[in-house]
Formats: C-alpha cells, structure tokens, sequence
C-alpha cells in the first residue's frame, strides 16, 4: 500500500457560517486520515470559485472541498453558489459534504471521550459520521465517465479498506401502444446488467464490491441506496463537454441536491470522447 496521499493539496474553500465549518471539518478529516497538505482559504474579494478554479489549473488543488447550502437538509448535501459554478467545470475534483457534517463529528467526538454533547439540534437530526470510510458507492451506467468514477471508489477502498457499492439503474422503455406494437423493439445499444457484473467481476477481491441493478428512476434509486450506510457517493461527470473537467449532466445535478452522505464529483478523463 503507498504511503503517498491521494490527494496531496486538498484546498477547502471556508466561509465563517456553518457550511464552512462542515467544508473545513471534511478536510481536516481527510487530512488526519491519509495525510496531504491542507490549505483553507477564506476570500475576502474577488470570486471564490474563478480562484479555486485558478488554483486547480495551475496544479495546485487535487481536491476541492466544500459544504452545503444552508437550504439543505440536515445530513443532506446541496451545492451553494460556489460548487455550482465549480460544477460548471474544473479540473480538481470536489467533494461536497453533508450539512452539519462538523458539528456531527465534534459530537461523535464528545461521546467517545465521555464528554456532554450538549449542542444537539432538537428538530434536526444530524447525519451519521464515521471517521472511518467503509461504504462507498459508484453510480454506474456502462460509460467511460461512470467508469472512471469507479477507478475513483476503487483505489480508496483499497487504501482504507472499504467496501463497495456499484449501483446502476435501467430507466424503465415505455409500452409501445397502437400498431407499433407489432414492429419489433431496436435491440439496446448494451446490457447493462451484464455491463454492471462484468465490471464488479474485474474489481481486486479485497473492495468486496457488490453489483446493485435497479430499475426505475435513477436518481430517486440512487438516494436510496445512498441512505443505507453509505459514506461517500462518487459520480462521474457528463458525457460531453470539455475533457478532464467536473461538469455535471441532469442525473448527477439531482443527487447534489438531496444526497444523504459526501458526494464526489470525478472529472471527466482525457480518453473520453
């Protein structure tokens, strides 16, 4: 196993509200748990996002990380107006964290050492933290973006021994009504059930990695196994648009936005067509 971090400069973008607090908390963990350089940046002029984005050009952010909007719910993820622009494109990848993420983890840690945790929200629950990363699931639809999601989850859980959760959904094809019913359906372009097994069979043993196929709406199947103990969802960016950059396309942008655990966008490798 390397002793290298996997992401060498991770660059939180704060701000003095609560939503910085979960982004610096998320850094901090990550930091304590593989290393890297931290570097948590408060600006003051100019706009956030064209820096961070400046930053990721020239190098010198792997990993950009930040947190949610104050109109997500608790434990929940929504972009603000930073990570919007971000998801317009940006060559780092961005991990967005779940609202309350820090003030979940400070209580976690008053638990654990015998300390009264007196800052609980009555009508909010908080989300449930691990300082551990043991459940990662991938969102999976056969393509070269979805793929590279997965390289993602898969050298992670290798790292910190997690497992991992391959979900793909299949979009149900309408019925066919009147006289064409008689003409025969065009085969699909793939199987992706077929596709989702292969992919889980080529994994390294170790990541223990579990084909999930659903069918039906996927973002609404995708909340849903995101809710059943999962501490990261990893994404691939679109299919189109300029390459090694994290552009979101419809189903990605749904999930931001109401996600039950971190969410990582994975840029668009170079090889995509």
């Amino acid at each position: 196993m390397s002793e290298e971090p996997l992401y060498p400069k991770i660059v939180v973008g704060f701000a003095d509200t609560e939503s910085g607090e979960d982004a610096r908390a998320m850094g901090e963990r990550l930091v304590e748990a593989d290393g890297g350089e931290l570097e948590v940046l408060h600006f003051e002029k100019g706009s956030p996002a064209a820096r961070l984005r400046e930053m990721a050009e020239r190098g010198d952010a792997d990993l950009i990380v930040l947190g949610s909007t104050h109109h997500a719910a608790f434990g929940s993820v929504a972009p603000g107006s930073v990570a919007e622009q971000l998801l317009k494109g940006t060559p780092a990848r961005l991990l967005i964290a779940p609202r309350g993420f820090a003030r979940a983890r400070a209580m976690r840690e008053a638990q654990a050492t015998g300390e009264e945790a007196a800052d609980v929200p009555r009508d909010h629950p908080l989300p449930f933290v691990r300082d551990e990363l043991r459940v990662i699931a991938v969102g999976f639809n056969g393509s070269v973006e979805s793929r590279v999601a997965l390289d993602e989850a898969t050298v992670l859980a290798r790292k910190f021994g997690a497992t991992i959760r391959v979900v793909a959904v299949a979009e149900p094809v309408p019925p066919l009504v009147g006289p064409a019913q008689a003409v025969p359906a065009p085969p699909l372009a793939f199987d992706l059930q077929s596709l989702l097994h292969e992919a889980c069979e080529a994994l390294p043993s170790e990541v223990r990695a579990l084909p999930v196929f659903e069918r039906g709406d996927p973002v609404e199947k995708l909340l849903e196994r995101a809710g059943e103990g999962v501490d990261l969802l990893i994404l691939g960016s679109r299919g189109f648009g300029p390459v090694m950059r994290a552009m979101v396309g419809s189903v990605s942008a749904r999930l931001i936005r109401k996600a039950p655990c971190s969410v990582m966008i994975v840029p668009r490798p170079a090889q995509a067509r």
